[in-house]
């Protein structure tokens, strides 16, 4: 009897890895059903924004999380975001000067964390 219960035990928890692999690659580690929603910066010129800051980010898994630290910024007056997956990094364009703390208060309240903050171009 207490070997059925153990391997009943087993049998629910491999169900239940299965579904979650399945869900993760089917819609990306963070299992957003229909994929995170792209929010468009309401100026999409770079030229038109004087600071720019790379920003290196961890925990970003998939397309769905480099959209979401996107929307973080595109949400925002002022600012348009790209996020190079790939190089677990950030390049956001500012209108005006942010101070490294708020980046890594918008990145962090995204749900990520920040390695590193660089200004790379100061208007």
């Amino acid at each position: 009897m207490g070997t059925a219960i153990v391997l009943l035990i087993l049998v629910v928890v491999v169900i239940f890895s299965i579904r979650g692999y399945l869900k993760k690659t089917r819609y990306g580690c963070c299992g957003s059903g229909g994929g995170e929603q792209r929010v468009k910066p309401d100026d999409r010129n770079p030229a038109h924004f004087p600071y720019e800051y790379e920003v290196g980010v961890d925990g970003m898994k998939c397309q769905n999380c480099a959209i979401r630290v996107e929307n973080a910024f595109h949400e925002r007056d002022g600012f348009l975001a790209k996020v190079n997956l790939k190089e677990n990094c950030a390049v956001i364009h500012a209108k005006a000067p942010v101070s490294e703390e708020e980046l890594r208060r918008i990145i962090q309240k995204s749900g990520y964390s920040v390695r590193s903050v660089v200004t790379r171009k100061a208007g």
